[in-house]
């Protein structure tokens, strides 16, 4: 009975104990949000000037915007100022939820993003390879570069695959491996010094990523052909299967036709004896 007790007792024990780390968990998370209240952890506090946004004051800057006031006059009125809309950044990119956008979308290179680019760009043509080329070539190759301009213009072109990109690929995936077995060996010999490869194994697949992102308009082509060709098909099945149906419907109608006849000629036929 003693020991039923004992072990009881120290079952509430253990749930107290529990109990009691939890809650100080909960006093050191308030603490910190007291100190910090826009803590990225955490969801951030709405921005204060939410409480001018009253009836009162909606109105209130309706009426002026009506009476021909401009925005930087209303600026200036201390309640109504932050119902002005803010203007749009003068630069090409914005911040928001901690991470930068651009006004247009675009392919974003690796040099804008601040990553060290580490593979070669595929390179154009030689001198060599291109005077060897014969004058009519050389027409076509001007008519080529004059509409690819022209596209440029309206558009960025897709990159297509190359054989350069591709040996790319595979140089700094044979790279990524060899840096991992490196990793591993500075973990277990020098854990301090892993850092700098820790950097460099994240380079090399953050210019993994940004390669193949740079198929992903082919991609999307070779998508579309697909549910394209997929659709055709069952368009086709379906204009099958309305034929089949139609000359089956007319074989239907052509029996009962042939039906009625036989039944119209029996019916003649047996008033003419009758007579």
């Amino acid at each position: 009975m003693i020991h039923v007790k004992s072990k009881r007792l120290n079952h509430t024990t253990n749930e107290l104990s529990e109990g009691r780390q939890y809650y100080h968990q909960l006093a050191s998370i308030f603490c910190i949000m007291g100190d910090n209240p826009d803590i990225a952890a955490l969801y951030p506090p709405p921005p204060p000037f939410y409480k001018f946004f009253t009836c009162e004051n909606v109105s209130t800057f309706n009426s002026l915007r009506q009476s021909g006031k401009s925005d930087k006059e209303i600026s200036e009125i201390q309640d109504i100022k932050f119902l002005v809309p803010p203007q749009r950044p003068n630069k090409d990119q914005y911040r928001s939820f901690g991470d930068i956008w651009w006004f247009k979308d675009k392919h974003v290179g690796l040099k804008e993003s601040g990553v060290q680019q580490i593979y070669d760009d595929a390179s154009p043509p030689s001198a060599g390879s291109q005077a060897n080329t014969s004058t009519t070539e050389n027409v076509l190759i001007e008519n080529v570069n004059k509409d690819t301009e022209n596209i440029e213009n309206e558009e960025e072109i897709e990159e297509v695959f190359s054989g350069t990109r591709i040996d790319e690929l595979k140089k700094m995936t044979k790279s990524l491996l060899l840096n991992y077995l490196e990793l591993v060996g500075l973990l277990a010999k020098n854990p301090a010094l892993a850092q700098p490869k820790i950097d460099h194994i994240r380079t090399i697949l953050i210019n993994i990523h940004h390669l193949l992102n740079s198929y992903r308009l082919h991609q999307s082509r070779e998508t579309l052909i697909i549910k394209l060709q997929k659709k055709l098909e069952e368009t086709k099945t379906e204009t099958l299967g309305i034929h089949d149906t139609c000359s089956r419907v007319e074989k239907k109608l052509d029996q009962l036709v042939n039906r009625l006849e036989e039944f119209k000629a029996g019916n003649k036929a047996n008033s003419d004896g009758n007579q």
